[in-house]
Protein backbone atom coordinates (compact mmCIF):
# COMPACT_ATOMS: atom_id res chain seq x y z
CA UNK A 1 0.00 0.00 0.00
CA UNK A 2 3.02 2.58 0.43
CA UNK A 3 3.84 2.45 -3.21
CA UNK A 4 -0.09 2.92 -3.64
CA UNK A 5 0.71 6.50 -1.69
CA UNK A 6 3.80 7.26 -3.09
CA UNK A 7 2.42 7.37 -6.50
CA UNK A 8 -0.50 9.27 -6.09
CA UNK A 9 0.92 12.11 -3.42
CA UNK A 10 0.35 15.26 -4.79
CA UNK A 11 -1.75 14.35 -7.84
CA UNK A 12 0.30 11.78 -9.57
CA UNK A 13 4.00 12.45 -8.54
CA UNK A 14 6.66 9.95 -8.79
CA UNK A 15 8.31 8.15 -5.60
CA UNK A 16 11.77 6.26 -4.95
CA UNK A 17 11.12 3.73 -1.66
CA UNK A 18 14.37 3.48 0.56
CA UNK A 19 13.69 1.48 3.77
CA UNK A 20 15.50 3.23 6.97
CA UNK A 21 14.97 2.81 10.37
CA UNK A 22 11.85 3.04 12.69
CA UNK A 23 9.67 6.07 13.61
CA UNK A 24 10.01 7.80 17.13
CA UNK A 25 7.35 6.39 19.27
CA UNK A 26 5.81 6.85 22.75
CA UNK A 27 3.08 5.95 25.19
CA UNK A 28 -0.71 7.01 24.16
CA UNK A 29 -2.06 9.93 24.92
CA UNK A 30 -6.74 11.18 24.65
CA UNK A 31 -6.54 12.45 21.00
CA UNK A 32 -8.19 15.38 20.59
CA UNK A 33 -10.99 15.91 17.49
CA UNK A 34 -11.10 18.59 14.93
CA UNK A 35 -13.99 20.44 17.41
CA UNK A 36 -11.21 20.35 19.73
CA UNK A 37 -13.14 17.63 21.59
CA UNK A 38 -11.13 14.69 24.04
CA UNK A 39 -12.50 11.14 22.46
CA UNK A 40 -10.79 7.93 23.14
CA UNK A 41 -9.86 4.86 20.62
CA UNK A 42 -12.78 2.46 20.13
CA UNK A 43 -12.31 -0.07 23.02
CA UNK A 44 -10.88 -2.68 21.19
CA UNK A 45 -7.67 -1.32 19.77
CA UNK A 46 -6.83 1.20 22.35
CA UNK A 47 -4.02 -0.61 24.52
CA UNK A 48 -1.57 -1.13 21.74
CA UNK A 49 -1.57 2.31 19.87
CA UNK A 50 1.49 4.33 20.52
CA UNK A 51 2.33 7.98 19.67
CA UNK A 52 4.27 7.85 16.42
CA UNK A 53 6.14 11.43 15.19
CA UNK A 54 7.14 12.95 12.11
CA UNK A 55 10.49 14.44 13.96
CA UNK A 56 11.34 16.83 10.63
CA UNK A 57 7.69 18.31 10.74
CA UNK A 58 6.52 17.83 14.56
CA UNK A 59 3.55 16.20 13.01
CA UNK A 60 2.01 12.74 15.12
CA UNK A 61 -0.25 10.45 15.52
CA UNK A 62 -0.91 7.05 16.88
CA UNK A 63 -0.57 3.63 15.62
CA UNK A 64 -1.19 0.47 16.32
CA UNK A 65 2.28 -0.71 17.23
CA UNK A 66 6.37 0.51 16.23
CA UNK A 67 5.71 1.71 12.84
CA UNK A 68 8.32 1.47 9.90
CA UNK A 69 9.46 4.26 7.77
CA UNK A 70 10.71 4.90 4.68
CA UNK A 71 12.11 7.78 2.89
CA UNK A 72 11.45 9.04 -0.38
CA UNK A 73 11.41 11.75 -2.79
CA UNK A 74 8.82 12.57 -5.16
CA UNK A 75 8.87 15.14 -7.98
CA UNK A 76 6.07 17.94 -8.33
CA UNK A 77 5.98 20.20 -11.89
CA UNK A 78 10.03 19.61 -11.73
CA UNK A 79 10.03 20.10 -7.95
CA UNK A 80 11.42 17.60 -5.62
CA UNK A 81 10.36 16.79 -2.27
CA UNK A 82 10.85 14.74 0.59
CA UNK A 83 8.17 12.25 2.25
CA UNK A 84 8.14 9.82 4.72
CA UNK A 85 5.73 7.13 5.15
CA UNK A 86 5.08 5.12 8.77
CA UNK A 87 3.44 1.76 8.20
CA UNK A 88 2.13 -0.78 10.29
CA UNK A 89 0.30 -4.29 9.54
CA UNK A 90 -2.56 -5.71 12.02
CA UNK A 91 -3.54 -9.07 11.15
CA UNK A 92 -5.17 -8.58 7.86
CA UNK A 93 -5.51 -4.60 7.93
CA UNK A 94 -2.67 -1.79 6.77
CA UNK A 95 -1.99 1.67 8.34
CA UNK A 96 -0.29 4.28 6.55
CA UNK A 97 0.79 7.76 7.80
CA UNK A 98 2.68 10.12 5.60
CA UNK A 99 4.25 13.35 5.09
CA UNK A 100 5.79 15.46 2.44
CA UNK A 101 7.85 18.57 2.54
CA UNK A 102 5.78 20.51 0.27
CA UNK A 103 6.99 24.10 0.81
CA UNK A 104 5.68 26.47 -1.90
CA UNK A 105 3.57 23.50 -3.00
CA UNK A 106 -0.29 24.52 -3.34
CA UNK A 107 -1.18 21.71 -0.79
CA UNK A 108 -4.54 22.40 -1.10
CA UNK A 109 -5.17 21.56 -4.94
CA UNK A 110 -3.50 18.24 -4.37
CA UNK A 111 -6.25 17.21 -1.91
CA UNK A 112 -8.07 15.99 -4.93
CA UNK A 113 -6.03 14.34 -6.80
CA UNK A 114 -4.11 12.19 -4.37
CA UNK A 115 -7.46 10.31 -3.47
CA UNK A 116 -8.13 9.81 -7.09
CA UNK A 117 -4.64 9.10 -7.50
CA UNK A 118 -5.08 6.03 -4.62
CA UNK A 119 -7.70 4.60 -6.89
CA UNK A 120 -6.54 4.94 -10.08
CA UNK A 121 -2.98 2.87 -8.61
CA UNK A 122 -4.69 0.05 -7.37
CA UNK A 123 -7.36 0.19 -10.30
CA UNK A 124 -9.96 0.82 -7.79
CA UNK A 125 -13.47 2.84 -7.63
CA UNK A 126 -13.61 6.18 -5.62
CA UNK A 127 -17.06 5.87 -3.51
CA UNK A 128 -16.49 9.18 -1.13
CA UNK A 129 -14.66 12.15 -2.16
CA UNK A 130 -15.70 14.91 0.49
CA UNK A 131 -13.72 17.79 1.64
CA UNK A 132 -13.76 18.89 5.40
CA UNK A 133 -11.49 21.02 7.91
CA UNK A 134 -9.24 19.40 10.07
CA UNK A 135 -8.08 21.60 13.14
CA UNK A 136 -8.68 24.69 10.10
CA UNK A 137 -6.79 23.09 7.35
CA UNK A 138 -8.55 21.82 3.90
CA UNK A 139 -8.69 18.19 3.68
CA UNK A 140 -10.02 15.73 2.08
CA UNK A 141 -11.53 11.94 2.97
CA UNK A 142 -12.02 9.59 0.57
CA UNK A 143 -13.65 5.53 -0.01
CA UNK A 144 -11.69 3.59 -2.27
CA UNK A 145 -12.66 0.07 -2.95
CA UNK A 146 -10.51 -2.60 -4.99
CA UNK A 147 -10.21 -6.03 -5.96
CA UNK A 148 -6.72 -7.63 -5.12
CA UNK A 149 -5.55 -10.80 -6.65
CA UNK A 150 -9.81 -11.81 -6.59
CA UNK A 151 -10.66 -10.35 -2.55
CA UNK A 152 -12.24 -7.34 -2.48
CA UNK A 153 -10.28 -4.41 -0.98
CA UNK A 154 -11.50 -0.93 0.70
CA UNK A 155 -9.42 1.74 1.25
CA UNK A 156 -9.96 4.98 3.96
CA UNK A 157 -7.80 7.74 2.91
CA UNK A 158 -7.57 11.09 4.66
CA UNK A 159 -5.34 13.66 3.17
CA UNK A 160 -4.84 17.13 4.74
CA UNK A 161 -3.50 20.31 3.40
CA UNK A 162 -0.83 21.45 6.29
CA UNK A 163 1.48 24.64 6.20
CA UNK A 164 4.21 23.35 4.14
CA UNK A 165 2.98 19.94 3.82
CA UNK A 166 0.76 17.30 2.87
CA UNK A 167 -0.26 14.54 5.41
CA UNK A 168 -2.13 11.23 4.19
CA UNK A 169 -3.88 8.79 6.64
CA UNK A 170 -4.61 5.31 5.34
CA UNK A 171 -6.31 2.44 6.71
CA UNK A 172 -7.05 -0.62 3.93
CA UNK A 173 -7.74 -4.62 4.14
CA UNK A 174 -9.96 -6.80 2.90
CA UNK A 175 -13.35 -5.30 2.34
CA UNK A 176 -15.11 -8.26 4.17
CA UNK A 177 -13.03 -6.84 7.57
CA UNK A 178 -14.25 -2.82 6.68
CA UNK A 179 -15.96 -2.76 10.12
CA UNK A 180 -12.06 -3.04 11.33
CA UNK A 181 -10.44 -1.04 9.14
CA UNK A 182 -13.49 1.73 10.01
CA UNK A 183 -12.12 1.42 13.24
CA UNK A 184 -8.65 1.55 12.83
CA UNK A 185 -9.03 4.84 10.54
CA UNK A 186 -11.56 6.23 13.05
CA UNK A 187 -8.41 5.85 16.03
CA UNK A 188 -5.76 7.08 13.17
CA UNK A 189 -7.85 10.31 11.75
CA UNK A 190 -8.69 11.52 15.68
CA UNK A 191 -5.16 10.75 16.81
CA UNK A 192 -3.75 13.22 14.45
CA UNK A 193 -1.70 16.49 16.13
CA UNK A 194 -0.57 19.21 13.52
CA UNK A 195 1.67 21.79 15.75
Amino acid sequence: MTAVLTGAAMGGATAVSTPQDFARTDGLRPAATAEGLVTGPPRDVAGQWVKTTDAPSGISVELPGRAKVEHDSMTVSGKTYQLRSYEVTTGKNKLVFQVADAHGADTKAALDPAIRGVAASVSGTVSKNQSLKVAGHAARDGRITFDYNGVPGVILVRYVAASGHLVGLVAGGPASDEKDVKKLYQQLTHSLHIP
